[in-house]
């Protein structure tokens, strides 16, 4: 896989599960305390995420870092 895949793939992750959690961007910016113009470009794997972030997100969305690296196969 590709470095620009797996932004890609982090990305539609984290948009997923904030989804799937009833979460609006802004909602989830507040809680891992930044700004949802931040967010977006995150979502959309166009930007290289810092760990750190990955760490503040994952958090936010109360989920383990590892699940933002899991590709659905089925989906493929």
């Amino acid at each position: 896989m590709k470095d620009e895949e797996y932004l890609i793939l982090i990305g539609k992750n984290i948009s997923r599960i904030r989804k799937e959690q009833g979460l609006t961007i802004k909602e989830l910016g507040y809680r891992c305390d930044m700004e949802k113009t931040n967010l977006i470009p995150i979502e959309k794997g166009r930007i290289n995420v810092t760990v750190g972030t990955l760490i503040k997100i994952s958090k936010a969305l109360t989920i383990d870092l590892k699940e933002l690296f899991i590709s659905d196969v089925s989906s493929s």
